[in-house]
């Protein structure tokens, strides 16, 4: 009699061999995941210092506001606000960024004026 199939023991195996690779690669995913999200914000703010040097007579002011940039969003279900704070030659960007009321960036030492909000 020829059977063909496979037994409860080897269905069994597969399953906890794919369970394994499985924990094996999530992990990384997530890391790798979260390490993009970070450059993502970082090199916004990046470009908010290079926004900034493009406004005419832009180290008169202490701080520019996002707003004031016109730059593009990060993406349509993002928010973020912020600001490029000018000391001498000196740009910093601060950013918060927030999607469904959830707070995805901020900026350490992150403090809005009151005319950028």
């Amino acid at each position: 009699m020829n059977k063909k199939g496979f037994t409860l023991v080897e269905l069994i195996a597969v399953i906890v061999l794919i369970v394994l690779v499985m924990l094996l690669i999530v992990p990384s995913l997530t890391s790798l995941r979260n390490t993009n999200r970070n450059k993502e914000f970082t090199t916004y703010e990046d470009m908010m210092v290079e926004y900034t040097k493009t406004i005419p007579l832009y180290n008169t002011k202490s701080y520019i506001c996002l707003n004031d940039l016109n730059m593009p969003n990060i993406n349509e279900t993002m928010t973020c606000n912020g600001y490029v704070r000018i000391n001498g030659n000196t740009l910093t960007p601060f950013l918060s960024c927030t999607q469904n009321g959830e707070k995805l960036y901020e900026t350490t030492s992150y403090l809005l004026p009151n005319d950028c909000r």
